[in-house]
């Protein structure tokens, strides 16, 4: 049985942008190894971030598209989440002085939402891992 899989935009990045960061690569690799043959379930979001803020070689546009283009790959649309998200970004940014991201926002609705299944996360958020560590989901 394959498992589904949560990937957030830092692992991208990460992944085709390392930015000569050694341990981050070392650790891109084995999270890549360990996920290569489970389901993705990439939300829009996280794409929009990714493609519009580092995804500019035009090798890795291609090596980009085939990884969407794969079987296990579910893109999946934040309609259902943006507008609750856009609340809850405005509502903790009253009450907080971290730093807190839209796109995080509606990961954290997606994870909770009974219709979608996901079984890991891929993060390097600390808030995001623990949001999703609450609910049981182990971040790789």
């Amino acid at each position: 049985m394959k498992f589904n899989i949560l990937i957030d935009t830092g692992f991208w990045i990460a992944l085709f942008d390392p930015r000569g960061n050694p341990h981050q690569e070392m650790e891109v690799e084995r999270i890549a190894e360990v996920i290569k043959d489970e389901n993705f379930v990439i939300p829009f979001p996280t794409l929009y971030e990714f493609v519009n803020s580092r995804l500019s070689r035009r090798g890795s546009k291609i090596q980009f598209e085939n990884i969407l283009k794969s079987p296990n790959v579910q893109l999946l649309s934040d309609d259902e989440y943006k507008e609750e998200a856009l609340e809850n970004f405005f509502l903790n940014s009253k009450h907080s002085n971290l730093d807190i991201s839209l796109v995080d926002e509606i990961l954290k609705l997606i994870i909770i939402d009974p219709n979608v299944n996901i079984d890991y996360i891929v993060s390097f958020d600390d808030g995001l891992v623990n949001a999703a560590m609450a609910l049981g989901i182990r971040n790789i």
